[in-house]
């Protein structure tokens, strides 16, 4: 993981294996950023997304093999004062179909570049009762 912080933008690099998740959490956590819009390209070579349903969960699928990131777009904000990246993810599959939702994990594979654009506010999340999300709030 490489990146460059200039208060306005972080502009980071995943290589090969990394996680990207976890990745952006310990960015984050580093430098102190308590919200963020997020934006990305790359590839993955697995990745775990879902679909929130009538149920108030999540169905989620895991999927392997050379995934094009077509975009990926969402924000950080704190849950229990440690950075919590909720993204969504469009992602390009080998036969060219394309599949997406709620971007739980996923791996690099060869490489991913974000944008952090920090918001310079503290944005925090509670759980909410009726929709059973960590909802934010201000």
């Amino acid at each position: 993981m490489r990146y460059k912080n200039n208060k306005q933008f972080v502009a980071i690099r995943l290589d090969e294996d990394e996680e990207i998740i976890e990745s952006l959490c310990a960015i984050c956590k580093k430098e102190k950023i308590q919200s963020a819009l997020v934006s990305g390209i790359g590839a993955l070579k697995k990745a775990e997304i879902g679909h929130y349903n009538n149920e108030k969960m999540y169905d989620r699928e895991k999927i392997e093999g050379s995934l094009e990131i077509i975009s990926l777009s969402g924000n950080m904000t704190l849950l229990d004062a440690q950075p919590s990246v909720h993204v969504h993810v469009a992602l390009g599959l080998k036969n060219f179909s394309v599949v997406g939702g709620h971007l739980f994990k996923g791996k690099v594979g060869p490489t991913c570049e974000i944008t952090l654009i920090p918001l310079g506010i503290r944005i925090h999340r509670k759980p909410d009762e009726k929709t059973k999300l960590n909802l934010q709030s201000f």
